[in-house]
């Protein structure tokens, strides 16, 4: 008798750990990234801790409504204060990213995230580091789809967290927002393009070349890239490039986009004084939401070449008003309501 009573608990000890094994078993599954890596992560239901250690992308946790999972991210996030205003929280979350490939590796281990996401370059060497889990985006794609790369790194997201209506959200935003703008501006002549010059740092001698994203959003809005026959693909930060004061005399363009230093302080440089930009008073300080609009991101993707629209043919725009759009934004992709002097702060850094 004790040894069928004594059988009888091996066999349901043996049973009960089957069925914890099969249940740890269906809370992973095989995933496919945007680059065509097959790596395990959790299901959707299971994902409690994860890292999002490349900049742009940090944006997308709060667009797809998981950014409770985030626990480690980059550096670069903690200068932007918007998504910490309604998530105070991420003032908290561990930044082992410094920058492109410069990973504090302790610091992600002691976050203890379950996988990664990133580019190739960082989670190469999370892969060489340690043991978890990383999940690629594409950075190397053709700067010509980079709509539809923003659209498949937020389906991608989607699809990790179970948030497929959140990320379609977006993606039909995004597409409503591309053809508005080549509705309106469709009846310019391309030789009556304007054209707009994205000077970046104090003398506003880096820029995008016509070979990188930058040159696809400021064609979505209905201009011409200034430093179109720039290649800069190969430069830093998505294709930054270093021009001189010759080749911005030479293009002559219309409209100039600054991120450092202030409009009076162009006026009053004599290098810039005869540019057509600055004698038409058409210099603007680019905006900065979430993260810095000159970068490949989601935000950047809908709001800059629509700001970009209005500032340049307002008159196309007469009933588009850029606050309107910025709120709308915030508030119909991300869920955050902004207010009039958050709206005031991301157009006037």
């Amino acid at each position: 008798m004790e040894r069928r009573q004594f059988a009888k608990l091996v066999l349901c000890t043996l049973l009960g750990l089957l069925v914890l094994t099969g249940s740890v078993c269906a809370r992973q599954r095989e995933f496919v990234d945007m680059v065509g890596n097959k790596v395990i992560i959790p299901t959707p239901d299971s994902i409690e801790r994860v890292g999002v250690l490349t900049s742009p992308q940090v944006q997308i946790m709060y667009i797809i409504g998981h950014q409770d999972k985030l626990v480690a991210m980059t550096q670069s996030q903690y200068r932007f204060k918007l998504f910490e205003k309604f998530y105070p929280a991420q003032a908290n979350i561990a930044a082992p990213r410094r920058q492109a490939a410069d990973m504090n590796v302790e610091a992600l281990l002691a976050a203890n995230p379950q996988f990664c996401i990133g580019s190739s370059m960082d989670m190469d060497l999370v892969d060489k580091a340690t043991r978890i889990p990383t999940v690629r985006i594409d950075t190397q794609g053709d700067p010509a789809k980079v709509f539809e790369t923003r659209k498949a790194e937020v389906t991608m997201f989607g699809e990790i967290f179970g948030a497929q209506d959140r990320a379609k959200a977006y993606c039909d935003y995004l597409d409503m927002t591309i053809n508005k703008l080549k509705e309106r501006t469709a009846s310019i002549p391309e030789n009556q393009k304007l054209k707009v010059y994205l000077g970046f740092n104090p003398d506003h001698l880096t820029t995008y070349g016509g070979d990188t994203f930058m040159q696809y959003q400021i064609e979505a809005a209905g201009l011409r890239n200034a430093a179109a026959e720039v290649k800069s693909a190969g430069g830093r930060e998505g294709g930054l490039v270093t021009v001189s004061m010759e080749n911005i005399l030479m293009w002559n363009p219309d409209i100039l986009v600054i991120d450092s230093g202030t409009i009076e302080s162009v006026k009053n440089d004599p290098h810039w004084a005869n540019i057509n930009a600055v004698k038409n008073n058409k210099v603007f300080v680019l905006p900065v939401g979430g993260f810095i609009w000159n970068r490949p991101s989601c935000e950047s993707a809908v709001l800059l070449p629509m700001w970009l629209a209005i500032n340049a043919y307002p008159e196309l725009f007469a009933d588009t008003d850029i606050r309107t759009e910025i709120k709308r934004y915030w508030k119909e992709i991300i869920g955050f309501e902004l207010s009039d002097a958050d709206v005031e702060g991301i157009l006037h850094p």
